[in-house]
Formats: structure tokens, sequence, C-alpha cells
């Protein structure tokens, strides 16, 4: 049985050169040490889209998605991906294109958006534009038609800009309700994300696609450990007791509470 059960989707955000002021952001020269990684250890990647056929994958594929769009991902993550042939995801909220993240709670020049026109450019070289709502808001404050014209009028504005057919969602702040999937389907989305850690074939629905985060720290040997736990608490001692745990279990032994 392989390794790696199932294509694992990755989760960033911002990428700038500085140190980040948010947990969230990974700092450039990091996230070349992740490309670096990726390309050392054999790992493929591919476009969220890609998962529609997941059979057709390779078996150590890794989607990497970054959500709201920040203007440092165009220097910081898009031109290292494109340098070494690499693909990734990028999901827009697009009343605040070429704006900046007021859904933070702080201001700083890392929460500065992409322009309509870096958007259009990275679409132009193979990497995925998907949808993040309209205004970022959460969807589950929303009543359903709500959600629907968030989904709808973000969608119809990508496919606009891009001239292609916009099909991935991620849901602001990783929240959704009931209502949020009836939403995504009648405005035509395939998949969907949320900030669910775990491996891809434990969700069926596809609108409820699991993720791992990456944060702030996360150097490449954190990676190595998230894409082999598919978690993201990977600390030395939850790895330990996983594996305590599996030699007390090969051995037929009940752990003690």
């Amino acid at each position: 049985m392989s390794r790696y059960p199932s294509p694992i989707v990755l989760m960033y955000h911002g990428t700038p050169k500085e140190t980040p002021i948010s947990r969230y952001s990974l700092q450039a020269r990091l996230f070349k040490k992740h490309i670096q990684y990726f390309k050392k250890n054999g790992w493929h990647t591919a476009l969220f889209r890609d998962l529609l056929d997941i059979k057709s994958l390779p078996e150590k594929t890794v989607i990497l998605t970054f959500d709201d769009g920040y203007l440092d991902n165009y220097l910081g993550a898009y031109l290292p991906l494109l340098e070494n042939q690499m693909k990734a995801t990028w999901f827009i909220a697009t009343k605040h294109i070429s704006n900046s993240a007021n859904w933070l709670p702080f201001r700083s020049p890392q929460n500065d958006l992409l322009s309509h026109v870096q958007i259009l450019d990275m679409h132009r070289n193979q990497m995925e534009i998907g949808s993040h709502t309209c205004s970022h808001r959460e969807l589950p404050s929303l009543h359903l038609n709500a959600q629907i014209d968030e989904l709808i009028h973000s969608k119809k504005l990508l496919e606009t800009l891009t001239n292609s057919s916009v099909t991935s969602l991620a849901y602001p702040f990783g929240r959704y309700n009931t209502d949020s999937l009836i939403a995504a389907r009648e405005a035509g989305y395939n998949l969907a994300c949320t900030t669910q850690p775990g491996w891809l074939h434990l969700e069926p629905n596809p609108l409820l696609i699991r993720r791992i985060t990456i944060f702030s720290g996360d150097d490449d040997k954190i990676l190595a450990r998230k894409l082999s736990f598919a978690d993201n608490d990977v600390s030395w001692p939850k790895v330990m007791r996983y594996y305590s745990d599996r030699v007390l279990d090969r051995l037929g032994l009940v752990k003690s509470e």
C-alpha cells in the first residue's frame, strides 16, 4: 500500500519577502524551500480542478492552494512556481481585487491583494483561478439567496476576466453550512474546499475537500511531516504518540487511559 493514499491539498495564504505578520503567511524564502522539497522528493503538483479526474494523478501528488490572492504571492509564490514548471490554484475574493484584505483585524502592506492584470497573467500561465466569494464574508452568516449571489457573481466575474470556466471554490474562513453546499451546487461549482485537515479520501463530498494548513513557521521539515500525516499538528509529541499507538496496536495491547 502506498504511504500516500491520496493527493494532499495544502492551504497557503501570503508569501511576503519580510517576516510575516500573520501566522497563516509563509515567508517567501521558506516557500522556495517547499518547492525544493517537492522537486527533490518526487512530488507532482496539480491544480485543484484536477481532482475531478483523481485517478489520472500520479501517486505523490500535492495540490497547492492560495486563499485570498495576496499581492506578495506574485513574486513570492507564482514566479518561483512558474520557474520550476509547477502549478497552483488561487482562490480570489473578487470584490477586493486590486485592493486590500479588509476582513483582517490589522492594516499592513502585507494585506494588499493581486490586480486584475496579475491574475490574468497567472491564468495564462496555467495557474488555476478559483472563487473565494465576492466579499469574503462568512457564508453561514448569510441566508441562502445571499450565499448564491456571492458565489454566482464571483464566478461570473472571474470567468469574464479569464475567459474560461471557473468551477472551484474555497469557503472564506473555512466556514460553511447546509445552505452553502446548496449554493455551491446552484452556482455551478464542481469542487469546494474547507480548512478541515485530513486525507482526501476520508471525505466523499466533493464540496468538502480537506486541506492541510501551512503556518508561518513551517519549514521543509515540518512540510515533510504534514505530507506524511495529513494533519495541521505534526509536533513531535503528537508524532511520537502516533507511532507508540501503532506499536501497541500491532502487539495487540490496549493503551491505558
